[in-house]
């Protein structure tokens, strides 16, 4: 629309229309400064040998009547009576940049979705593993005589041993910065199968009546 807008008329033509006396060769007094003497000249566009002032037609009724780019873009049509479209109208390259940006913003909101359902699974997952040591905590703590006769049941050790752990990866989840919550996420699956080995350890032992203090973590059970 602009460019149409700036063939259609020239700054001396737009000069003339809005009262500047427009002189020979195309000079006049400039508008934008206190000017005694024609310092500014007029063609297709405009420059001021004063002030310094330059520019096309519409940067020109910009400055004039104190508007933006758009809103003097409409007052020329208006008043040339121009037979100028003034609704946007979007390019083939504009039209295509637009549908590359959608879809690129379709496939990262569902690559970020999937992310977050994942995320939110192992946390659930884990928080799971996190009652049951609770639950075993309470459930089977010692007495004084198993813990005199070191008789101590397989899923209380357990419990003792990973549940400040598990609650730590969980805080990580929960308030943790964005970069530390994707790293746990990144080894959620070894994760929750070092514990799920755990608890099912820990229950073929008691089932097997293998009970006493257990033997110390593997390296294969730390968790990263």
């Amino acid at each position: 629309m602009f460019e149409e807008i700036k063939g259609a008329v020239s700054t001396k033509e737009a000069a003339s229309f809005y009262g500047l006396n427009v002189g020979g060769g195309g000079m006049v007094c400039c508008p934008f400064h206190n000017d005694k003497h024609p310092s500014m000249k007029m063609d297709q566009g405009f420059y001021c040998f004063g002030c310094g002032a330059h520019g096309d037609v519409i940067s020109f009724v910009q400055r004039m009547f104190s508007l933006d780019a758009k809103e003097a873009a409409f007052k020329l049509v208006d008043d040339f009576h121009l037979n100028i479209d003034t609704k946007r109208k979007e390019s083939k390259h504009e039209r295509d940049a637009r549908i590359r940006q959608a879809k690129q913003k379709e496939y990262e909101d569902k690559v970020r979705r999937a992310y977050l359902q994942e995320l939110n699974s192992f946390r659930l997952k884990l928080a799971d593993i996190h009652r049951t040591f609770l639950d075993w905590e309470l459930r089977y703590a010692p007495g004084r005589e198993e813990w005199e006769a070191d008789q101590i049941d397989e899923r209380y050790a357990t419990a003792i041993r990973n549940k400040e752990q598990i609650g730590y990866i969980l805080d990580i989840l929960d308030y943790g910065k964005e970069d530390e919550r994707y790293e746990t996420y990144k080894h959620r699956k070894e994760t929750i199968e070092v514990y799920e080995r755990k608890i099912t350890e820990a229950e073929h032992n008691t089932a097997d009546g293998n009970r006493g203090r257990t033997a110390p973590r593997r390296d294969s059970e730390r968790i990263p």
